[in-house]
């Protein structure tokens, strides 16, 4: 019931810029796309010639322009509800795309600012789930290994205590040298994961 409510998304222009955008290449693709037809019918048809007949009139003219003018006056209508459904179907496509990029976006701030608790969920149909996936992964692998080195150096602290409450006079060597090794051993453990990440400035 969770997951229902979090995927749930009423809101359809999520990202208004890059959705505009993408609505707009949807549209004049497919205006584009007519105008090619229309273009190459009336190369075809540019050296022939076409009879209407219209309110008891018979007219004559060329084909390309004739058929133009049929088109627009018998079927404007149906164009405009064309155009408006393309628009509507492009809104629900881009935002399958947009949504999740806005999530992904959001993800990627958190982790900036530090915050790398941020599960990326994505609903069933949604794409960039392999991205999505592999920032999840990224953040859980980060995580634990930063609590590793948090408990490392927790343990190293220990270790410096332990080694501030020996009083000298009593203290074998053997006592300086287990401490002594003990906190190289947790150290090595964090420069081994330090070691791991291949850093900007290395």
């Amino acid at each position: 019931m969770t997951n229902a409510v979090r995927y749930k998304r009423r809101n359809y222009f999520i990202k208004k810029n890059f959705q505009g955008k993408l609505i707009l290449g949807y549209f004049l693709f497919m205006v584009a796309g007519c105008f090619i037809f229309a273009i190459i019918l009336a190369l075809l048809s540019a050296d022939s010639m076409t009879m209407v007949y219209q309110n008891n009139d018979l007219r004559i003219g060329q084909t390309p322009f004739m058929l133009i003018k049929q088109l627009l006056t018998a079927h404007w209508i149906s164009i405009v509800l064309g155009s408006a459904f393309v628009v509507v179907i492009a809104m629900f496509i881009t935002h399958r795309l947009a949504g999740p990029l806005f999530r992904i976006e959001r993800a990627v701030d958190n982790m900036v600012s530090g915050q790398l608790d941020d599960v990326i969920y994505l609903r069933e149909k949604d794409e960039g789930k392999e991205l999505a996936a592999k920032l999840n992964q990224f953040n859980r692998e980060l995580s634990a290994n930063i609590a590793e080195i948090k408990k490392r150096s927790k343990n190293i602290d220990d270790l410096l205590t332990q080694h501030a409450a020996i009083d000298l006079a009593t203290a074998t060597a053997e006592d300086c040298a287990s401490i002594y090794n003990s906190i190289t051993r947790q150290n090595q453990i964090i420069r081994d994961i330090v070691a791991s990440y291949q850093l900007i400035d290395d």
